[in-house]
């Protein structure tokens, strides 16, 4: 464990973490009617990656204390089995995780490694575990009309997965993970737009 802890510091800081561009007329506009956008999907032999966008109407906190919680993160991570947090420092967490969707994709099971700064961005990545690759990242930028949230993915499995299944995963999972997440954080703009983003949760709501 300590060999992995030593080298993922470097290798996150290496992703970009320049500000966003707000987003351009007709992607705003989608925004503003509550859709999560995909963006920039892609697949590379066994694995894939995503960018997804989505408009919230919260503090960036709202939205951080959701994502960085593991009792909530099985409202929202489809096929979520085991969640735990292995070391809190505030700034960095070492989390474990168990998610298991069912033949043909294997059980991944993994330990990844969160940095945080609060609360403009949380990078993450793979610590170790039977994922061959994963990487990714939350951005929080302030645009006038709300809380633009930027969520990127890139990840491989460590056994060969059908690549079709691959990208089928990530085209639905991505946008509702991000609906789901804005939903649970009171961040949706209407209490229709709230129904529809835990609608599109994969985990129980707990009702209020």
């Amino acid at each position: 464990m300590k060999r992995f802890l030593i080298l993922m510091p470097v290798f996150l800081l290496s992703l970009q973490t320049h500000a966003l561009d707000k987003p351009v007329p007709e992607n705003l506009t989608r925004l503003l009617n509550g859709d999560a956008l995909l963006l920039d999907t892609q697949s590379d032999g066994s694995g894939g990656s995503a960018r997804v966008q989505i408009l919230a109407h919260v503090p960036a906190r709202s939205l951080w204390e959701v994502i960085i919680s593991c009792d909530l993160a099985f409202v929202f991570v489809d096929g979520l089995q085991s969640c735990e947090v292995i070391e809190d420092t505030g700034e960095r967490a070492l989390v474990h995780q168990v998610v298991k969707k069912g033949w043909p994709i294997p059980t991944q099971d993994f330990v990844f490694e969160s940095l945080r700064e609060p609360y403009d961005q949380i990078r993450f990545g793979l610590v170790e575990g039977n994922l061959k690759a994963m990487k990714g990242r939350w951005q929080f930028t302030e645009i006038p009309e709300g809380l633009l949230v930027d969520y990127q993915l890139q990840v491989e499995p460590g056994i060969l997965a059908p690549r079709f299944m691959v990208r089928r995963n990530i085209r639905k999972d991505m946008p509702d993970l991000v609906a789901c997440i804005r939903g649970l954080a009171g961040g949706s703009g209407s209490q229709a737009m709230s129904t529809a983003d835990l609608a599109r949760c994969p985990g129980k709501v707990e009702k209020n």
